[in-house]
């Protein structure tokens, strides 16, 4: 996988330096007024051109790219308005790029280690932590940081680690759930969720409830995985569902 985001980011940073170097050429060549209508073809479709790439790289990398968006959002405009004072403008922006594409490069042949020697193992979630900004990946999905005790299955001394994953709105794992994992031996902090394994959950769950009371345990959760409710607001919600039948 990590060729493939080679390749796409090195595509990605011809599309955000070649336009800024052809418009240069054009405003050197034929003056900014004669040039203007060119000028700008030439930015606004290396822009959309680079966005495509990014996204591609984006959709295909295991990590996260958030960063990537920022750069993919701002940095080609910043190269085609500066490369024309200096070409030493370029050679800063061409850092960034390609800094960062070396960055997630290393990263993704990780990620491809991990799931070609990695071993699986049991991670017990001891903290589901919600980023600065909620996000919310889709309608459906939002992303967490999950703060897991590992334990592998050959009896070694469980440690902690943080794995990053996308979760169906309403479906997110709690406390003291468990989750499938696979562990690089080499480096026991690279952790990843287990695609299809289920989450053997803890708490009460809504087959084990009666269908009313699940449906309004249900919409609280999503509402938690939306943002609408904060963590201790949802526990207290739950806690006074789940005793609601009692009293």
């Amino acid at each position: 996988m990590w060729r493939t985001i080679a390749t796409f980011s090195a595509l990605w940073w011809v599309l955000i330096a070649a336009p800024a170097l052809i418009a240069t050429r054009l405003l050197d060549h034929a003056g900014a007024t004669s040039a203007k209508g060119w000028v700008l073809g030439v930015w606004l479709g290396g822009y959309v051109a680079q966005f495509v790439v990014f996204l591609a790289i984006s959709r295909r990398s295991p990590r996260p790219a958030l960063l990537g968006w920022v750069i993919a959002s701002t940095v080609p405009w910043a190269a085609d308005w500066t490369t024309p004072l200096s070409v030493w403008w370029l050679a800063l922006w061409s850092t960034v790029v390609l800094g960062y594409a070396a960055w997630l490069v290393v990263a993704v042949s990780r990620v491809d280690q991990l799931r070609s020697a990695g071993v699986s193992a049991t991670g017990v979630v001891l903290e589901v932590i919600r980023p600065t900004f909620n996000v919310v990946v889709n309608k459906d999905a939002s992303r967490r940081v999950l703060r897991l005790r590992i334990e592998s299955s050959d009896g070694a001394t469980p440690y902690e680690a943080r794995v990053a994953a996308t979760f169906t709105l309403g479906e997110l794992p709690e406390a003291d759930d468990r989750v499938s994992v696979r562990i690089d031996p080499a480096r026991p902090q690279l952790v990843e969720l287990i695609d299809d394994e289920p989450i053997v959950r803890a708490a009460p769950q809504r087959d084990d409830l009666p269908p009313e009371l699940a449906e309004r345990l249900q919409t609280l959760k999503t509402m938690r995985d939306r943002g609408d409710l904060t963590d201790t607001e949802f526990a207290t919600a739950r806690q006074r569902l789940l005793e609601s039948p009692a009293e």
